[in-house]
């Protein structure tokens, strides 16, 4: 009996200390796999790319980790807004001062309760869609892609099994 070749099972990581540090190891190295990707992407990135997003949403917790809610400045539609300042019982104007600069809201957010989104239901749609990875036309938006990268467990290990499942090398 001819014995069957193992596949490799990347470790998935979650330390969000470890992951900025590998981030940062990394950073030379996922620039260079952006330009390779900018030149070399197979025609379905897209379908690759939310197919990794979706397993690692089922792998990982993200109301065990809420680092986005803790580092990012969100930019916000009028309209969400509204709703956010109606939701927590404030005016739009009260709200911009106590949370808000230059038109972002000042991180950590003031939605966040504990490791979860007080306003879940009516969250942005900045937040729904993080760390953005199943959004069309993934190539073209590598340099938020990267940044996440550094932020959150789930775009972490998507980006690393994309370099891994497209045999990219680093030159």
């Amino acid at each position: 009996m001819k014995p069957q070749k193992q596949l490799k099972v990347p470790k998935i990581e979650i330390d969000l200390s470890r992951i900025q540090q590998l981030s940062q190891e990394h950073d030379n190295e996922n620039w260079e796999f952006r330009s390779w990707l900018k030149q070399y992407a197979p025609d379905d990135i897209d379908g690759i790319v939310k197919t990794l997003s979706q397993k690692y949403f089922a792998l990982i917790d993200c109301t065990q980790c809420a680092n986005c809610c803790r580092s990012l400045q969100l930019e916000l539609k009028n309209k969400e807004l509204h709703v956010i300042a109606n939701t927590l019982g404030q005016s739009i104007e009260a709200f911009q001062k106590q949370s808000m600069s230059e038109g972002k809201v000042n991180p950590p957010c003031p939605m966040l309760d504990g490791k979860l989104c007080s306003i879940y239901e009516n969250r942005p749609d900045v937040c729904r869609s993080f760390p953005h990875l199943e959004k069309p036309e993934f190539v073209f938006r590598l340099m938020g892609v990267i940044n996440n990268v550094a932020i959150c467990p789930i775009a972490f290990n998507a980006f690393e099994e994309l370099k891994a499942k497209l045999a990219w090398r680093r030159s």
